[in-house]
């Protein structure tokens, strides 16, 4: 089984982090979530902040204990990420460093993925997992499996709100597919 991961606000709690940066500062507390700016202040905002929110942006809760635990079952764990897309020089390392220091497992980082469909297809997903609904609906469209994670309830694909679920998911994924083979 091959499963493709999202990063921002798939396994860390970014724009929490952004928005709370955003927060403290004037020029841009005009608005609560910071993908609300307008584009020229969005892009100002990126690029002044882009390094302090890679460097502290926290875990969603069980993404460590989960990515392991698929990692020793043979599960191949590909990052697909828009990461590198906003000009951030040192997205690469800052990405690859932060991974190591927090212990998450993975086979594989693919960058500059703002649509994400052909990296699943050239990399054999069977399962895709983001937070957004717009990306999920290209790559479910040629029939990979995707899961949503999020608060919403609305969604055209299958939502789940914390890791714990997705893992549950994922159990009665490979539970079945044993028992049909």
């Amino acid at each position: 089984m091959v499963i493709g991961i999202d990063v921002d606000d798939t396994i860390t709690k970014t724009s929490k982090c952004a928005n709370k940066l955003l927060k403290n500062d004037d020029k841009y507390n005009y608005v609560i979530d910071y993908h609300d700016l307008n584009s020229d202040d969005y892009d100002e905002f990126i690029n002044k902040y882009i390094g302090n929110i890679y460097d502290c942006v926290p875990l969603k809760e069980d993404v460590v204990n989960t990515l392991k635990l698929w990692h020793d079952e043979g599960i191949k764990i590909i990052f697909i990420t828009a990461r590198g897309n906003d000009n951030y020089k040192d997205a690469f390392s800052k990405t690859g460093l932060y991974f190591a220091s927090n212990d998450i497992y993975f086979d594989k980082i693919i960058f500059k993925q703002k649509s994400k469909f052909n990296a699943c297809i050239k990399n054999n997903v069977d399962l895709f997992i983001d937070d957004k609904e717009e990306v999920l609906d290209e790559i479910k469209k040629k029939g990979i499996a995707t899961l949503r994670i999020t608060d919403s309830l609305e969604s055209k694909h299958e939502v789940v709100k914390t890791w714990q679920e997705i893992k549950d998911y994922v159990d009665r994924w490979v539970s079945y597919g044993r028992k049909n083979n």
